[in-house]
């Protein structure tokens, strides 16, 4: 929206012709905006969906206020997350859906949160008791999973890859899905650079769910839907045409999700429902965080 510059208009009349004008009772149909004010925009197309801006100190429309609110309000809430959290074990149930099968599965997610680096870290999907549907390792130049019902471990050498890589449609790495789960998704969902003193992303959305904020330079990409208060509640890789992941917080106002729901428009979705988070008294062990494969396992390159 491009706001009008102020304008104002000269009149010079007579004395008598203004009296005349008064005593007849004549009225102008117009307003003037009196010299170096800005008038206020119309925030009607805004209303109806249309992108937001900021221009400058200009007014701001009621649309403007309600994403500088949310904005400004997850900013807060992330900056009081803290930034390391030491050894930890996650517990989770997952099902999910692919266009073949539907599965349920138990999950246990563990690592030591090292500063200044989270790897290794470790993933075991069980089905029932004793039932190992996959296990996965993650460290910061390879990606392992290994699928005892096919005996074959899908490999990536160079870094982490998505659990969706391999077939559970979790569009995350371990350490993202870590990340989520512990209520730091800001790492992901947030540009670099942003801050209080910054201004906001443009191209905002407001609508009666909150505001979308395209964020197509964040770790993530796509846009994040906020609550009117400022809590994550999707995450759109691209719209309807890709990802989705709907964030259920665990209680009012918090960052750590209850739930997330993922769904991909090709047939692919999951559930996943967080029942714990534990902080463990001491670190895992090398062994704790190895994965061993056993002979005559194939291994297989994952495509990206």
């Amino acid at each position: 929206m491009k706001y009008p510059f102020p304008f104002s208009r000269s009149c010079w009349a007579g004395i008598s012709l203004c009296a005349l004008l008064l005593a007849s009772g004549c009225a102008t149909n117009s307003k003037q905006t009196p010299q170096g004010q800005q008038p206020v925009p119309n925030a009607g197309a805004q209303a109806q969906g249309a992108p937001g801006t900021q221009q400058g100190n200009a007014p701001a429309s009621a649309e403007n206020q309600k994403a500088q609110t949310a904005w400004r309000s997850y900013l807060v809430r992330a900056k009081a997350v803290p930034r390391t959290q030491g050894a930890f074990r996650i517990s989770a149930s997952v099902r999910y859906t692919t266009p073949q099968e539907t599965q349920r599965v138990s999950a246990l997610l563990w690592g030591n949160g090292k500063p200044g680096s989270p790897y290794p870290l470790r993933l075991d999907l069980l089905a029932g008791v004793g039932s190992v549907v996959a296990k996965v390792r993650e460290t910061e130049h390879s990606f392992t999973a290994f699928v005892p019902d096919e005996n074959v471990a899908y490999v990536h050498p160079e870094g982490a890859s998505t659990l969706a890589s391999f077939g559970v449609p979790i569009p995350l790495d371990l350490h993202s899905l870590t990340q989520m789960l512990t209520g730091r998704g800001h790492v992901l969902l947030l540009p670099a650079g942003a801050s209080l003193e910054a201004p906001m992303p443009s191209g905002f959305i407001v609508s009666q769910e909150g505001v979308r904020f395209p964020l197509p330079t964040a770790p993530l990409g796509g846009s994040l839907l906020l609550s009117p208060e400022g809590v994550p509640i999707e995450w759109q890789e691209n719209g309807d045409k890709g990802w989705v992941i709907g964030i259920e917080p665990e209680k009012t106002g918090s960052l750590r999700p209850a739930k997330l729901r993922i769904s991909h428009p090709n047939g692919y979705g999951a559930l996943l429902v967080l029942k714990e988070i534990a902080a463990m008294p001491a670190p895992f062990t090398k062994e704790n965080m190895s994965l061993v494969l056993p002979k005559g396992v194939t291994e297989r390159p994952l495509e990206q």
